[in-house]
């Protein structure tokens, strides 16, 4: 007997006039203007010629895909780096290393923060968790605090499907509760990621298993050491963690009981993260613990500087209680953005958009090929952002509404109804059923981003990590123009959603 299948809705892009966008509409507009101006002042053939010359070029800038977009949406990414470059041709260098070293008052050496402008808003702060601290990252400009945890979901694969089954609609349900009105709770967000393996492990094992009668300075044991550290880099390791992130105006009532500021803010993230862990072990997620300070930023100096991670690991073995990255260098000490790629530190990336999940019905394993077939340095990341029930509702009737009424005026004007835009609707009728059967709604953006050490390698790379995303029926699209704020999106800090 097959097992359930999972349907994915449509990408919603709301229509004006027949199927065109607005973006879509303001182009031909421009064009028609033009084509009547020509012929107003030549009033000739040329102008007739210019005038077909026009309307032609407005409908080729809406209608011809380069890359995955039309010009009409290249536009604003090419004026946004215009911009960009303009400012920051040299790209992001750390302050870190010329700002000297200042001792607190707790006798613990400090640096100033420097970050990238993508992330030049962000604070990670250390907030009370019972006799621990937990690092909390704040978004000045958003009003956001987020949280992460590191988690583990136990061998998936290996279940049967009755059990797969169990665990996703556990899972749904685990955000489905976020959705209720009135929670404070403003974006969910899953990590899944590969790092270079730190080689720890390795030795630890050797230190434990060998012969205690056989000197370290022997050639048998020189030679097992020096295969540890061969292997050590090619060795990778798969981390998954789970960030969920407040609005300070979501939860305004909430926090003014408790005071205000942000340790109402940091208390209320962190009550709201107790709850979801103990949801996530209902859904027999495994949740290893908050995510400390320390712990925190090296989650994200790791992804900056991913192959000085070992370096650094084993830098803490010599000192106890010092695992992990200090804070205020957890960004990289220096970053160069290309129009297709983003250098830093160590690395090289490459950054790709979730343009489309797959239309025909999928089953639970249908990302298996990018999750746990690629031997690339990737991650995979989706940001999820629950809609109150009422404002669900409200959008899903206004929805139903406008594809009554765009209908209709297609109708009306001729146009003919593509399977593209039926299944639209039927994406619209659905989408309401299922809200009035008490379901929740999403909104949610995935991305994939893959690392490697040079542009070589990263070609590599790139090409094996695109061909996974087909086997899973994922359609990826590269973020040119946009590499050096893309590259935050799979960072654990809930981005990606306008």
């Amino acid at each position: 007997m097959s097992g359930r299948r999972y349907r994915f809705g449509p990408l919603e892009q709301r229509a004006v006039v027949g199927p065109l966008r607005p973006g879509q509409v303001a182009v031909i507009a421009t064009a028609a203007l033009a084509g009547l101006g020509s012929l107003w002042m030549l009033r000739s053939v040329p102008g007739l010629i210019v005038a077909l010359a026009a309307l032609g070029a407005g409908a080729a800038a809406i209608c011809v895909p380069v890359e995955g977009r039309t010009a009409e949406e290249w536009a604003p990414v090419l004026w946004r780096w215009a911009r960009r470059r303009r400012h920051a041709e040299a790209g992001h260098r750390s302050s870190a290393p010329t700002a000297g070293t200042r001792i607190g008052t707790d006798g613990e050496a400090a640096h100033e923060a420097s970050l990238p402008p993508a992330l030049a808003d962000l604070e990670l702060l250390a907030a009370p968790y019972g006799s621990e601290q937990v690092g909390v990252i704040e978004d000045r400009r958003a009003g956001t605090f987020t949280a992460a945890m590191a988690v583990r979901a136990g061998a998936f694969a290996l279940r049967d499907s009755a059990e797969q089954e169990r665990s996703l609609d556990a899972w749904g349900a685990v955000l489905a509760s976020c959705a209720r009105d009135g929670s404070p709770v403003r974006r969910m967000q899953w990590v899944e990621r590969t790092l270079p393996g730190q080689g720890d492990e390795l030795a630890a094992h050797f230190q434990a298993q060998r012969d205690r009668a056989v000197p370290l300075d022997s050639d048998l044991v020189r030679s097992y050491i020096e295969l540890v550290e061969s292997a050590a880099p090619q060795t990778t390791e798969h981390e998954v963690l789970i960030a969920l992130q407040i609005d300070q105006r979501r939860g305004a009532r909430e926090l003014r009981r408790l005071g205000g500021g942000r340790e109402a803010a940091c208390e209320l993230l962190l009550r709201e993260a107790e709850s979801f862990a103990e949801r996530l072990a209902i859904a027999e997620v495994s949740v290893s613990g908050l995510l400390r300070p320390r712990q925190y930023a090296a989650a994200i100096r790791d992804t900056f500087d991913p192959f000085g991670r070992q370096a650094r690991a084993r830098a803490a073995l010599a000192q106890e209680g010092r695992e992990g990255v200090e804070p205020a260098l957890m960004g990289p000490m220096a970053d160069e953005a290309s129009w297709s790629r983003y250098r830093t530190d160590s690395a090289f990336h490459t950054t790709y958009w979730i343009a489309s999940w797959p239309r025909s019905d999928v089953g639970p394993m249908f990302l298996a090929p990018l999750l746990m077939q690629t031997a690339a340095l990737r991650t995979v990341a989706v940001t999820i952002e629950p809609v109150p029930y009422s404002l669900a509702m409200r959008r899903a009737e206004a929805a139903q509404t406008a594809e009554v009424a765009e209908e209709i005026n297609r109708n009306r004007q001729g146009f003919v109804s593509t399977a593209r835009i039926r299944r639209r609707q039927q994406a619209a009728s659905r989408r309401e059923e299922e809200l009035a059967d008490g379901h929740a709604e999403m909104r949610w953006a995935g991305y994939v981003r893959t690392s490697a050490r040079g542009p070589e390698e990263l070609e590599r790379a790139e090409s094996e990590v695109e061909h996974a995303a087909q086997l899973a029926r994922l359609g990826l699209q590269r973020l040119y123009g946009e590499q050096d704020i893309a590259f935050s999106f799979p960072l654990p800090l809930c981005r990606g959603l306008r």
